[in-house]
C-alpha cells in the first residue's frame, strides 16, 4: 500500500451543519461590562498584554526574553495545541508524538523520561496553576485568551523546576455581558474539530458563568502495509466552565473546572538498516510507494485530565492580593509496539499506566505601581504520582539477547511500579526601584524546600528469578526519602533611554529538585542531585519609526550543573547527572510598511554542548556531544495582509514558513552516523490561509493547509537495537516518530 494522504469527505456537512445553527437568534448583550480579570489580550497598538510578573505589562516592558500569542490569532492560524507553537516561534521544541513520553525543550533544557520523582525544567501552567505531569501537554488549547513562553530560569516568581522556562496559558474568564461564539475546523484524514464558548450574566455586574468546549476527532494520515491511516488517530473531547463573583468593586472570585478525555495512536514507524548500514532511499518522502519496507508501529493511548481552582483578587492596602488554590487529576493509559521490518509480531512492547494527584496553593500580594514595586508571595504543592510500567520481550531468535529469555511465541514479563510523593514549600518576593526615570533595578529571590519519598516494586510474572538478558535481577523492593533546599535569585538592570526602547541586562538562577535514578532494575532509592543553572542575559526590545518597527534582540549564556539526563543506552532506562552549556541569541521583529501589511521574522540560534556527561551504567563519556532537541539554527517569516472590500468585509491572506536545522535525539548523536536519517531531521514547514471577514464581523471563512510542500521531518527516534539487534549481522533497529504531512482544511467561525 502506498504511502498517501487521505481525503475527507465530511467537511461540506460539518460547515453545512454549523452553518444552519448560526441563524439561530444572537443573545441580547448586556447594558454595561465590567472588566475581565485580565486586561485584554491586546492594546491598542497591538501589544499582547501579559502577566510574566505577575502584574499586567507588554511584552517589551518585561526585562527578560519572551514571546506572546494573543487566543484569537491562534485560532485563525490553526494553532490548538502545545506542539503547534513549534510553528510560531523558533528555539522551542514540544513533541507529543509518542503520547507516554511528551517532550518539551527550550534552549535545550529538555524534558526527561517523567517518573515519580523526576520533573521536567520547562514547567507548564494553565490559569497560574502548575501542571505536574508533561503528558498534560497533550492537551488542547480553547477558549485561551493568551499563550506566554518564557525563555531561561524563571524560578523567582514561578517556582520549582523552572530552569529552561516555561509555558503559559490563560483561559478566558466569565465577563459580565451575554456573548458566545462557534468555530468548526474540517480538513483531510477525516479530521473535524469544534470548538464553543457561551457567556452569560446569571446577577447584574454580580455573577456570571462562562462554559466552553472543544472536540477533535481524525482517522489518521499515513498508510502503510500493516496499517490503515492511523498514524495521529484522534478522539478527544474537552470542556470547562466558570463562575465569576464581583460582590465588590474590591473583590473577584473565579472558580473554574475543567474535563477532558483523549484517545487515539501516536504511532512510530519502524526501521531497520541492514548489515551495510544502509537506509531506504525512499524513507523521507511521504509519496513513495516503497514504504511498504517499513512497518508501523502501533502506539494506542487513552487520557484523561480533570481538575479546576479557587482564584480569588481582593484589592487591598494600595495592593492586589491573590489567592490561587487548584488541583488537578491525571490518569493515562499508553502502550509502544516496536516491531522489527518483515515481521507483525510485537517483540517489545511498554505499556505505561499513569495516575496523579496534585494540590497547589499560591498566596501572593502585588503593591501598587511607584518608584519601588513589589511582589511578595509564600507557595504549597502536595502531589502524589504512580507510574507502573509493564514490558512484554519477546525477542527473535539469535539476538543479543541471551537464551535464558524466553522466545517467540512466548512472552517474559516484566513489571515495574513506582509511587512518588512530593512536597513542596516556598517563599519568593521581587521588588522593581525606579533609580532614575529611565533606569530601573530589580531584584528577588525564591527559597524551596522539597520532600520526595519513592516506593519501588520490580516483579516478573512470567520468570520466578534473574533474567539476565534484560539485566532483571529478580524481585525488587524498596523505598526512600530526600529532602533538597535552593535559593534562587534574580538579578536585572532595564534602562530605557527613548520611548518605547528598553534595554535590560538580568542574572538568574534555576532549580530543579533532586529526585531518584531510575535505573531500571536496579536500586531506585539512589538519590539524583538536583539540577542548578546560571543564566546570563542582555537584550533589548524596542518599538522604532512611529511604530513600525518591533526590534527584539536577547543574547544569553547558561550552564546546568547536575543536569538529570534520561538514556535507553544498552535497553535500560535510567538517568544520571551531567553538565550542560548553552548560549545563543534570539532575534524577533514585526514590520508595519503600511496599514493592513505585518511582515514578522523571527530567528534563534543555539550553541550547547554536554561538558560533562558520561553515563555510569554503559560506561561511555558523551561529553563534548551536541544538546538533544536543540537545533542550531531556527527561523520563522511569515506575512499577512487585511484587504479592505467593497462591501466592507476583509479579506486576509497569510503564510509562514519555518526551517530548523538537524537536531541529536539521543546523547551519542547516533542519527549523525546515517546521513539520510540526520538529514530528515531539519524542518522545512510551509503554512498557507486566507480568512474572509464579513463586514458585520458576525462570521469569518478560511481555507488553510499546512506543511503544504509536505515536507518530512524525523521528530524523534529512539534506537531500539539493543533489544532487537541479531549478532554478526550488522543490523540496527530504529523507532522514528515524524512530523504531520500535507493537511488542507477549511474553517468557520461565527459570533453575534
Amino acid at each position: 500500500m502506498p504511502f498517501k494522504i487521505q481525503t475527507s469527505t465530511a467537511i461540506g456537512a460539518v460547515l453545512g451543519a454549523l452553518m444552519i445553527g448560526a441563524s439561530a437568534p444572537a443573545m441580547a448583550q448586556a447594558e454595561a461590562a465590567a472588566p475581565q480579570e485580565s486586561a485584554p489580550q491586546e492594546s491598542v497598538s497591538g501589544d499582547i498584554i501579559v502577566t510574566a510578573q505577575r502584574r499586567e505589562s507588554t511584552v517589551r516592558e518585561v526585562p527578560f526574553s519572551i514571546a506572546a500569542f494573543g487566543g484569537e490569532d491562534l485560532r485563525k492560524t490553526q494553532v490548538f495545541s502545545p506542539t503547534a507553537l513549534t510553528q510560531q516561534m523558533p528555539g522551542i521544541t514540544v513533541n507529543t508524538s509518542d503520547k507516554s513520553l511528551s517532550i518539551v525543550a527550550i534552549r535545550g533544557n529538555v524534558s526527561t523520561f517523567r517518573t515519580a520523582t523526576l520533573d521536567t525544567p520547562v514547567a507548564y501552567f494553565m490559569d497560574d496553576v502548575y501542571y505536574v505531569f508533561n503528558n498534560d501537554l497533550n492537551a488542547n488549547f480553547y477558549d485561551i485568551q493568551r499563550v506566554e513562553v518564557l525563555r531561561g530560569p524563571q524560578g523567582t516568581l514561578f517556582g520549582r523546576n523552572v530552569v529552561g522556562g516555561a509555558i503559559a496559558v490563560i483561559t478566558n474568564n466569565p465577563e459580565m455581558k451575554e456573548d458566545w461564539y462557534g468555530q468548526v475546523t474540517a480538513g483531510n484524514g477525516a479530521y473535524v474539530r469544534t470548538e464553543g464558548m457561551v457567556n452569560g450574566v446569571l446577577v447584574d455586574d454580580k455573577l456570571a458563568f462562562r462554559a466552553a468546549f472543544s472536540t477533535e476527532t481524525s482517522n489518521g494520515l499515513i498508510d502503510t502495509r500493516n496499517q490503515k491511516g492511523s498514524y495521529g488517530k484522534t478522539d478527544g473531547v474537552a470542556m470547562r466552565g466558570k463562575l465569576l463573583f464581583q460582590p465588590t468593586d474590591t473583590l473577584k472570585i473565579v472558580l473554574s473546572g475543567d474535563y477532558s478525555y483523549t484517545e487515539g495512536n501516536g504511532g512510530a514507524i519502524g526501521l531497520g538498516i541492514g548489515g551495510v548500514q544502509r537506509i531506504p532511499a525512499t524513507f523521507g518522502d511521504y509519496d513513495n510507494s516503497k514504504w511498504t519496507n517499513n512497518d508501523f508501529a502501533r502506539s494506542p493511548y487513552r487520557q484523561r485530565l480533570r481538575g479546576g481552582y479557587l482564584r480569588g483578587d481582593l484589592d487591598v492596602l494600595g495592593g492586589t492580593l491573590t489567592s490561587i488554590t487548584g488541583y488537578r487529576l491525571n490518569d493515562s493509559h499508553a502502550i509502544n509496539d516496536d516491531v522489527p521490518v518483515a515481521t507483525q509480531v510485537p517483540v517489545f512492547d511498554r505499556r505505561q499506566v499513569v495516575k496523579n494527584r496534585s494540590f497547589t496553593q499560591e498566596v501572593r500580594f502585588a503593591s501598587a505601581p511607584g518608584r519601588f514595586s513589589y511582589v511578595v508571595g509564600a507557595y504549597y504543592l502536595s502531589a502524589d504520582v504512580s507510574t507502573t510500567n509493564i514490558f512484554y520481550y519477546s525477542p527473535l531468535p539469535g539476538s543479543a539477547v541471551n537464551a535464558t529469555v524466553r522466545r517467540n511465541p512466548d512472552v517474559t514479563n516484566i513489571t515495574r511500579v513506582q509511587d512518588g510523593n512530593v512536597r513542596s514549600v516556598a517563599v519568593f518576593g521581587e521588588g522593581t526601584f525606579e533609580v532614575t526615570d529611565k533606569l530601573s533595578l530589580v531584584a528577588g529571590g525564591r527559597y524551596t524546600s522539597d520532600r520526595k519519598k519513592i516506593d519501588y516494586h520490580a516483579f516478573s510474572t512470567t520468570d520466578a528469578g534473574a533474567i539476565p538478558g534484560f539485566g532483571f535481577p529478580g524481585e525488587v523492593l524498596a523505598s526512600g526519602g530526600k529532602t533538597w533546599n535552593a535559593f534562587t535569585p534574580r538579578v536585572t538592570l532595564k534602562y530605557e533611554p527613548i520611548d518605547k526602547v528598553n534595554l535590560y541586562a538580568t542574572w538568574a538562577k534555576g532549580f530543579k529538585s533532586g529526585g531518584f535514578v531510575d535505573n531500571a532494575y536496579r536500586d531506585p532509592t539512589i538519590p539524583l542531585d538536583p539540577e542548578k543553572a546560571q543564566n546570563y542575559e542582555i537584550g533589548a526590545k524596542t518599538r522604532l519609526f512611529d511604530n513600525m518597527l518591533d526590534l527584539n534582540v536577547a543574547l544569553f549564556k547558561q550552564k546546568t550543573k547536575n543536569l538529570q539526563n534520561f538514556s535507553g543506552a544498552g535497553g535500560i532506562a535510567h538517568t544520571y547527572n551531567g553538565t550542560l552549556k548553552m548560549k545563543g541569541w534570539e532575534v524577533e521583529t514585526v514590520l508595519r510598511p503600511v496599514d493592513g501589511l505585518r511582515l514578522t521574522g523571527n530567528y534563534t540560534h543555539l550553541i550547547g554542548s554536554y561538558t560533562d556527561l558520561r553515563d555510569p551504567l554503559v560506561n561511555l563519556d558523551y561529553s563534548g556531544n551536541p544538546a538533544k532537541f536543540a537545533p542550531r539554527d531556527s527561523f520563522t517569516v511569515g506575512a499577512s495582509y487585511d484587504l479592505a472590500m467593497a462591501n466592507g468585509a476583509k479579506l486576509t491572506p497569510q503564510a509562514d514558513f519555518n526551517y530548523s536545522s538537524r537536531i541529536s535525539t539521543d546523547d551519542a548523536n547516533t542519527l549523525r552516523l546515517y546521513d539520510n536519517l540526520y538529514d530528515d531531521t531539519k524542518g522545512r514547514t510551509l503554512n498557507a490561509r486566507l480568512n474572509y471577514e464579513s463586514a458585520d464581523g458576525r462570521w469569518t471563512l478560511g481555507v488553510w493547509g499546512k506543511n503544504l510542500t509536505n515536507n518530512y521531518q524525523i521528530v524523534n527516534a529512539d534506537d531500539i537495537t539493543a533489544f532487537l539487534a541479531v549478532p554478526g549481522n550488522g543490523t540496527t533497529y530504529w523507532k522514528i516518530f515524524t512530523n504531520t504531512p500535507r493537511t488542507y482544511g477549511l474553517t468557520l467561525s461565527i459570533r453575534p
